[in-house]
């Protein structure tokens, strides 16, 4: 049987008023991309590739603003992101390039207020951060799942540290303006030892939410 193909730069399809509901095409970029349109003639939703393959989608809402995307990146990485009426994202979802996923929540002005996270191994880690987007306080466990908060001051300097080790003994350490243990409990504790820093590193694309 023969295929029968139809070759266009765009396409629109009108609803029985006459209105354009939805429009399949090429950019001028020549970017592909799908375009959903609500009665009112106002952008729903769009999906779309980048040049480096990306792709992305993203949903508005009744007033023609993008409060949701969704992308998948060229390094494997993926992010979903929820935005408020104001165009601040305040919640966002996403896997790192090697898959570690993180969860991240924000105030009214956009910034960073909690984050929890997985590194590769699956030790779990959980940050707060302050009005100004600097880490304050983190909770984790380490690989062993020996649990573990740091405290830092407001350059992000560590300050304190409380946990248990390994078999389950107590520690306790602060530190001075220069990092250099000011105190400590039990005297042998050493953190680099005893309860390493399981805290994930950022991977992936920072903050992309496309639409």
């Amino acid at each position: 049987m023969r295929k029968r193909v139809i070759r266009a730069g765009e396409i629109e399809i009108e609803d029985s008023e006459g209105r354009v509901r939805a429009r399949f095409g090429i950019s001028n970029e020549d970017l592909p991309f799908m375009s959903f349109f609500g009665a009112d003639d106002k952008l729903r939703a769009r999906f779309g590739v980048q040049p480096d393959g990306s792709a992305g989608l993203a949903i508005a809402d009744d007033e023609g603003k993008v409060r949701a995307t969704f992308g998948l990146f060229s390094d494997g990485s993926a992010s979903m992101a929820m935005v408020d009426r104001n165009g601040k994202v305040r919640a966002k979802f996403g896997l790192g390039t090697e898959g570690s996923p993180t969860l991240a929540l924000r105030n009214k002005d956009g910034q960073l207020g909690f984050v929890y996270s997985l590194a590769q191994q699956g030790s779990p880690t959980i940050s707060l951060q302050d009005e100004d987007g600097k880490v304050r306080a983190r909770i984790g466990l380490a690989a062993e799942g020996s649990p573990i908060l740091r405290l830092l001051n407001k350059e992000g300097e560590l300050r304190a540290i409380m946990g248990l080790t390994a078999d389950g003994t107590p520690v306790m350490q602060f530190l001075d303006a220069k990092g250099e243990p000011e105190w400590t409990a039990p005297s042998s504790f050493s953190p680099s030892h005893d309860v390493p820093d399981e805290t994930p590193k950022p991977s992936g694309p920072k903050a992309r939410e496309r639409g």
